[in-house]
C-alpha cells in the first residue's frame, strides 16, 4: 500500500488537472477498488482532496510534508552557508540543484546580495537551466533526450534568444559541444549579454548535484565556480 500511495501522490502532483480514481488506476496499473481504498486513506490524513465528487488532487499535507523535510535534508542544510558566501564573493546569481526526472530541484538559489531561496521544486524550463543541463549531460543520451521532451511538454519551449536551441535534440547536442573540462557554459543562451556556467558536484552518499553561476558575460565565472564546488563538497563531507 505504501508503494501505491507514493505512486498516486506522484501522479497527482505531476498532473495538470485533478484526476478520477479510474484515471489514476490506469496509470498505476491496479484495479480501481485498490486505488480508491488508498485514496481514502490519503484523504483522511490530508494528503489528497476532492475538488469535485469524482476527482482527486494533492492537498496541503503534501506541502507541509515537503516543507518540513526540505530543511532537514543534509544536502540543503549543509550547503546553505557555502552558497550564500559564493554569491556574495562572485557577485553572480548562484544556484545548487539536483535533477528529478525532467524537473530541476533547486536546493538553493541565491542573489549576489546574499538573499537565498531554498528547496524550490519545478517551475523552471530544463532547457534554460544551466545546472539542469549540466546534470542531464551525465545521463545516457536516450534518457537525457526523454527528460528534455517531457520538460518541453510541461513548460513549453521558450526561446528568449536566437542562441537558444530550437528542439530537445539540438539542445542536447549543443550542450555536449559546450561541455569543456567538466564545465558547461551556455553564454547568451537564456538571456542576451549574460553568461551561465555550471559544474557537477559528486559526493558519495549524496545525490548528483550541479553548481551554477549566472551573470553579466563580462564576469568570468570559472575561478568562482571551481572554488565554490570545492566549498560545497567540503560542506557535504564534514561530520554531522
Amino acid at each position: 500500500m505504501l508503494t501505491t500511495g507514493l505512486n498516486i501522490l506522484r501522479i497527482l502532483a505531476e498532473a495538470e488537472a485533478p484526476l478520477t480514481a479510474t484515471a489514476i488506476a490506469e496509470r498505476v496499473g491496479l484495479h480501481v477498488s485498490n486505488v480508491s481504498r488508498t485514496l481514502a486513506v490519503l484523504a483522511r490524513y490530508g494528503y489528497v482532496r476532492k475538488p469535485s465528487y469524482h476527482s482527486f488532487a494533492p492537498d496541503l499535507g503534501v506541502l507541509a510534508l515537503a516543507g518540513a523535510a526540505a530543511g532537514r535534508l543534509p544536502a540543503v542544510e549543509r550547503t546553505r552557508v557555502a552558497i550564500t558566501a559564493l554569491a556574495r564573493s562572485s557577485g553572480l546569481q548562484t544556484s545548487l540543484a539536483a535533477l528529478h526526472r525532467d524537473q530541476v530541484l533547486y536546493l538553493h538559489r541565491c542573489s549576489p546580495g546574499g538573499e537565498a531561496v531554498s528547496a524550490v521544486a519545478g517551475g523552471w524550463p530544463l532547457h534554460l537551466s544551466v545546472v539542469g543541463l549540466r546534470l542531464l549531460l551525465d545521463q545516457p543520451v536516450k534518457a537525457a533526450r526523454g527528460c528534455l521532451e517531457l520538460a518541453a511538454k510541461r513548460y513549453g519551449w521558450e526561446r528568449p534568444t536566437a542562441g537558444t536551441p530550437e528542439t530537445p535534440a539540438a539542445c542536447l547536442a549543443e550542450s555536449r559541444k559546450r561541455l569543456v573540462d567538466g564545465v558547461l557554459r551556455i553564454d547568451g543562451w537564456g538571456r542576451p549579454g549574460y553568461g551561465a556556467a555550471a559544474i557537477a558536484v559528486a559526493v558519495a552518499g549524496h545525490p548528483p548535484l550541479a553548481l551554477g553561476l549566472v551573470g553579466e558575460a563580462a564576469v568570468d565565472p570559472l575561478p568562482h565556480l571551481t572554488a565554490g564546488a570545492i566549498a560545497v563538497a567540503a560542506a557535504l563531507t564534514e561530520p554531522a
